[in-house]
């Protein structure tokens, strides 16, 4: 990932450096509900600020840590902010899912194929189909 600054190049990052930022970034729940807002388009802070009953300041705060993990960014028209979602900013978090899925569904079509095979059979299971960790000649008071 390229790293700008005002519309210059300042750096790169590794993917588990960008990963980092950005569950760091997503790790609050409000910062979450901002970013799902924003999915419908810009938001003036303002409007932001007024929904979640918060400071100018409480917000900028978060604000600037989803700016630094580079998933939102602002602009100014005239004296009031508008934020909106920064265009595939969550495309590293969204491929990491995708192959941590990949890799249990994979998981669980092999864990299918080996129960499915004939006599293969659940140990917890008795031979009468009932279930449970029952002692023989244990009576309930």
């Amino acid at each position: 990932l390229t790293i700008t600054e005002r519309g210059r190049t300042v750096g790169c990052m590794s993917d588990a450096a960008v990963l980092d930022r950005t569950f760091d970034a997503l790790a609050n729940e409000h910062r979450r509900d901002v970013v799902r807002r924003l999915a419908n388009g810009p938001i003036a802070t303002p409007e932001l600020a007024a929904h979640y009953g918060m400071s100018k300041q409480a917000l900028s705060r978060h604000l600037r840590l989803l700016e630094e993990a580079q998933l939102i960014e602002r602009r100014l028209d005239g004296r009031v902010h508008h934020v909106q979602l920064v265009p595939d900013s969550l495309s590293e978090l969204v491929s990491w899912a995708s192959t941590i899925r990949h890799a249990w569904e994979s998981s669980l079509d092999r864990l299918d194929s080996v129960l499915g095979e004939p006599g293969v059979r659940s140990e917890a299971v008795s031979g009468d189909g009932a279930t449970g960790d029952q002692s023989e000649g244990v009576e309930d008071d």
